[in-house]
């Protein structure tokens, strides 16, 4: 009987539960693996970090993570992801290659370097990216070009947990970048949705990301869980002293003992550190897939305003409407001083009364 080698020992096929993991890790050990910072640019770190526990834990030799060109208003105050043309310094093909010399050049010479760049440097080597420009069928393309690479097990990994919203949670604020990287990996069968440190963004509280991997589970939905260990501490350590994230800095506050309240955008939102942050669920995509909205509504767009207008069809506010809200009343750059709460309830009352024109038309 053919039996696959663990770290933790020797597992026979005959028992299903150990079966089915041991062919999961098999074949992201032999066949590489693309981690995507699934919610944002700060994602990225995330990803980054769990390519090496990947290699710590399951003997994972191929590991690349995988970027979302979007980052947070407080490093690119404009409205919307990157678009490639604003890019400099990266290797562009179907995806963007970005180096540890890549950086971004915005209206009035503004610049500065995405966490891709800071990741890429700790990485020794150049970092895939993707920009939204295409929809999700450019997102595809792009991972495409990875998998060619030599990365065909895509893992798209969201810090919080946003991924699993429905779309119209009164405390979510950016539910489409979640979404295009769901709608990009479900058209790869090797693929899979994680979730670390549930409620970590200080969108959707744990409880309910919770209960809704527990929906996930019921549906037959749920891989499996992988736990960072104190000693990945020294992973932590390594990158977020050159980066820009909140979210991703929750596990490394539970590992280092921070547990309880801790503030973050600016005080606007606290989030629970305990037990479950330093966890990251692994899910079947096509289960995911199930049981959210706007994945399937954007799966075979061509372009971000696509995607955009399908979540207005669905009365889903993204963070795209919440960017282009605050450009319209706080104007752009550095010098711009927003009102979240106020702009996202304006984002939200343009989507409310788009929803409604459709309904009559």
């Amino acid at each position: 009987m053919k039996k696959y080698k663990l770290k933790w020992g020797w597992c026979k096929p005959s028992l299903a539960w150990c079966s089915s993991v041991a062919e999961f890790i098999s074949r992201i050990r032999d066949s590489g693996v693309a981690v995507l910072g699934a919610g944002g640019a700060g994602d990225i770190i995330s990803a980054y970090v769990m390519c090496r526990v990947l290699e710590d834990l399951f003997g994972v030799e191929s590991c690349v993570p995988v970027a979302l060109l979007w980052e947070r208003w407080v490093k690119d105050p404009f409205p919307g992801p990157v678009p490639r043309e604003a890019v400099r310094g990266a290797r562009v093909s179907k995806c963007v290659w970005v180096s540890k010399d890549t950086y971004v050049e915005r209206p009035g010479n503004y610049v500065f370097r995405p966490n891709a760049s800071v990741v890429a440097e700790v990485f020794g080597g150049e970092v895939p990216a993707f920009t939204l420009e295409g929809g999700v069928l450019g997102v595809v393309e792009c991972l495409e070009e990875v998998r060619e690479a030599g990365y065909s097990h895509l893992m798209a990994l969201d810090v919080g947990g946003d991924v699993l919203a429905r779309g119209w949670e009164p405390s979510l604020w950016s539910p489409l970048a979640d979404a295009v990287s769901v709608a990009a990996v479900s058209h790869f069968s090797d693929s899979s949705i994680a979730i670390l440190a549930p409620g970590a963004d200080g969108e959707l509280p744990a409880d309910y990301v919770l209960k809704r991997i527990e929906e996930v589970m019921r549906r037959g939905g749920y891989l499996g869980a992988v736990g960072l260990w104190r000693d990945h501490l020294r992973i932590y350590e390594e990158i977020l002293p050159k980066a820009t994230t909140e979210a991703g800095k929750a596990a490394y506050h539970a590992l280092s003992g921070k547990v309880g309240e801790v503030a973050i955008r600016e005080g606007s939102r606290t989030v629970r550190v305990g037990p479950h942050t330093p966890i990251t669920y692994v899910l079947k995509t096509d289960t995911v897939m199930e049981v959210t909205v706007l994945p399937q509504a954007i799966k075979h767009t061509k372009t971000l305003n696509e995607a955009l207008n399908a979540a207005h069809k669905a009365g889903i506010t993204t963070e795209l409407d919440l960017e282009l809200t605050i450009a319209k009343l706080y104007g752009t750059g550095p010098k711009a001083k927003p009102n979240w709460l106020k702009a996202k309830q304006e984002a939200r009352k343009t989507i409310i009364h788009i929803k409604e024109q459709n309904t009559k038309t």
